[in-house]
């Protein structure tokens, strides 16, 4: 019996598993779907800036923004380049760190060779908002800013408008030559794929596609207003004041409109990969408890068949003894006459 107490003992711990399971997968599968909502609210404010920045350029091609051109440097000057890495903090996600982690490391080395072609000398800062594959990155010879911390759960607005501002004045200071944004973006309703987009200097037609990605969303789709994107207005305007200081704005909203849609983005990627990591447990799970559950069948049979085995060796016995007695009572008689 102690193989069947074992089983059963085994069976009530999948049981509890799977009930875990099941319920984070519900969690999760709530969280994506937030999460799509506040992408969707964001959108259409990201795209009106972009927008407003493409005509104000294409319309005075006098214009010289720095947030849409590279520096020109030096032969052998440092290229500083910040990037950001949307990592999260909590497992049970399957391979979405792994996979934000690995496509880092590609962007990486490729950035690094582009930089160095150029005749620069690459000093790279990665910046992680999670705990997850520090260490993995740590171990490539990445130089990480410890200091730097950015919880993924439940993006706000304003944490990210103060993340994009220090960017932007990190920019303006020259303390950094260019930034990366690196994060993992929903490519369909269950499955999502890392990306990376250029912050500054500013790449719009790469963010232009990103966008789109976003608006074949299905969640995303149906919380945009009715025909969005639309084309964009061709009528021209025009602008008094300062253009510098018109663009530094729009720069701003923009660049918080884009780090807030990509917080929001991996958020729910993380979500969508826990979710169906957990789809995955809570399936397994099942098999499990089935193959133990025949185990478990198997095993009483087995006892079954083995106790009336021994039932009928015992009544056979008692024949053979009652028989034997029969025998020797008959003998026994025999001798007395």
């Amino acid at each position: 019996m102690s193989g069947f107490v074992e089983i059963k003992k085994r069976m009530e711990s999948v049981e509890m598993i799977s009930k875990m399971t099941r319920a984070m997968q519900l969690i999760s599968g709530v969280r994506m779907r937030q999460a799509k909502r506040l992408l969707a609210e964001a959108l259409p404010f990201s795209v009106h800036c972009m927008r407003t920045m493409d005509r104000l350029l294409s319309m005075s091609p006098e214009l010289k923004s720095p947030y849409m051109r590279f520096r020109e440097k030096n032969p052998g000057d440092k290229w500083k380049l910040d990037v950001f890495i949307l990592t999260g903090d909590r497992g049970f996600d399957g391979t979405y760190n792994a996979d934000v982690v690995a496509a880092s490391q590609a962007t990486l080395e490729r950035r690094v060779r582009a930089i160095e072609e150029k005749g620069y000398f690459p000093d790279i800062t990665l910046h992680l908002t999670g705990t997850r594959g520090r260490d993995e990155l740590r171990a490539f010879g990445w130089t990480i800013d410890e200091s730097f911390y950015y919880s993924l759960k439940e993006p706000q607005y304003l944490p990210a408008v103060e993340l994009a501002e220090q960017i932007q004045l990190d920019y303006q200071a020259r303390e950094i030559d260019e930034t990366l944004l690196i994060y993992s973006m929903m490519t369909s309703p269950i499955s999502s794929v890392p990306i990376d987009i250029r912050l500054l200097p500013a790449d719009l037609p790469g963010l232009r596609k990103v966008i789109d990605i976003a608006c074949d969303d299905p969640d995303v789709k149906v919380a945009l207003p009715p025909g969005f994107p639309g084309e964009p207005p061709t009528t021209p305007f025009e602008f008094a004041g300062d253009v510098d200081m018109l663009l530094d704005y729009l720069f701003n909203t923009y660049l918080s409109g884009v780090v807030y849609g990509a917080l929001v983005e991996a958020y729910a990627s993380e979500q969508t990969a826990r979710m169906t990591s957990m789809d995955n447990a809570s399936r397994n799970s099942a098999e499990l408890m089935t193959t133990l559950l025949h185990r478990r069948n198997r095993l009483r049979q087995n006892e079954i068949t083995s106790e009336l085995t021994e039932m009928s060796a015992s009544v056979e016995a008692m024949r053979y003894i009652d028989s034997a007695i029969q025998v020797e009572k008959k003998n026994s008689r025999a001798g007395v006459d």
